[in-house]
């Protein structure tokens, strides 16, 4: 799997796999999100399977000079394992080492326990 940034001809792909996400189910909401977020600066990324080249994944980012704001995290139903999650988490985190992963309301929980799993593995090694 693999951290692939936001490019135009990706739209469609973000757009259905954003949708999934409660309160973005409506086409012209998730474009706005969308529309919104790329005009702002804030980055766009999808989790693609290097296998297959298929995307499972996208979150819409904002940096900040110490943080990773997670705004938006979804995959496709198929995709939901935590282990799916935790690693596009870990690729983000290892994107922006020199960051702390942070998350809205709505994605502080997953945020946490990703923290508190990566704590652990840190631990192990």
């Amino acid at each position: 799997m693999m951290l692939v940034p936001y490019r135009k001809d990706y739209r469609k792909i973000i757009l259905g796999i954003l949708s999934f996400i409660p309160g973005l189910h409506d086409y012209d909401r998730v474009a706005e999100e969308v529309d919104w977020s790329l005009g702002v600066g804030n980055p766009i990324y999808l989790w693609q399977n290097d296998e297959n080249g298929d995307f499972s994944g996208a979150a819409i980012v904002e940096l900040g000079p110490e943080y990773v704001l997670i705004r938006w995290i979804s995959f496709l139903p198929s995709e939901r394992s935590g282990k799916n999650v935790y690693a596009f988490l870990t690729a983000l985190h290892q994107k922006y080492a020199n960051r702390r992963l942070m998350g809205t309301m709505a994605t502080q929980p997953l945020i946490t326990n990703w923290e508190k799993m990566h704590r652990s593995e840190e631990r192990r090694v």
